[in-house]
């Protein structure tokens, strides 16, 4: 059970989950049902486990010279080289997936996602391009369920919305590690622009996500395009009066957490 745990831990399962049940929710809203909607959600989830598991797999010597103790690699729960053996396994399974569930023009653009998360892990997470797989793999996510689905192209919003709300919670995740992760000499976009940059370029990335989702629903629903405004707005006067980190970090990500679940269920509308 105790290696059991360190595998569920070194996939980082909340963001792991979070992305699946998002993606899902999104695939739902455009049409997909039943089984192939189940078959997204699986084809998603193996897809970020690969992720996961690389991404602590690269990191190990890294976490041990860091300290980070609750880490499993350093707790020696699992060893780095089972983590690179399951990271294969679900990427070989995953890109497999992506071609049933989505065929083979959708299918990739799910690959490719993928790959921009592996590239991320091996060669940009500590550069100020630390961004860029973010944006390019969830921008390709609506082009991987679309054109999977019927064929048809995505809204350009809908690749828009996903890819600047995805760096921006990329921003986001990094300020609470912000100060150990320049203490340890770790690079990211986070790191090189420094607090005060990160959190104003964090809003003004929702705030551009906000208004392309809330442009895209102003003629069908413009009741919902003023609450999202209106929240955005709210939560950045609350996170502007804030100067504890950890209520600024709450209060950019309640905007990322509304905008996503705006983007997944908005087609649907």
């Amino acid at each position: 059970m105790r290696r059991l745990e360190g595998f569920v831990r070194a996939c980082h399962a909340p963001p792991t989950l979070a992305v699946s049940i998002v993606m899902t929710t999104f695939a739902w809203s455009l049409g997909w049902q039943d089984w192939s909607l189940t078959l997204v959600f699986l084809t998603v989830l193996v897809g970020q486990l690969s992720v996961g598991w690389s991404n602590d797999a690269f990191d190990a010597a890294l976490d041990a010279r860091a300290g980070r103790l609750r880490k499993p690699t350093v707790q020696n729960v699992v060893s780095t080289r089972a983590l690179w053996i399951s990271a294969s396994i679900a990427l070989i399974g995953a890109v497999a997936l992506s071609w049933l569930v989505a065929g083979p023009i959708g299918g990739s653009f799910h690959v490719f996602a993928i790959a921009m998360g592996w590239l991320y892990t091996i060669a940009l997470a500590r550069t100020s391009w630390s961004w860029l797989p973010y944006a390019l793999a969830f921008g390709a996510m609506p082009l991987f369920l679309s054109l999977g689905l019927d064929g048809e192209l995505p809204p350009v919003w809908t690749v828009a919305a996903f890819a600047t709300v995805a760096v921006s919670g990329h921003l986001a995740n990094a300020l609470p590690d912000l100060e150990s992760d320049r203490a340890a000499g770790l690079g990211g976009l986070a790191v090189r622009l420094g607090e005060r940059r990160s959190v104003l370029l964090c809003w003004a990335l929702l705030a551009g996500g906000t208004a392309v989702i809330a442009l895209a629903t102003s003629e069908r629903s413009p009741l919902t395009a003023i609450v999202l405004v209106a929240v955005y707005l709210l939560a950045l006067a609350i996170g502007a009066r804030q100067s504890s980190h950890a209520r600024r970090f709450q209060a950019l990500l309640i905007i990322a957490v509304i905008d996503v679940v705006a983007i997944a269920v908005l087609p649907a509308l």
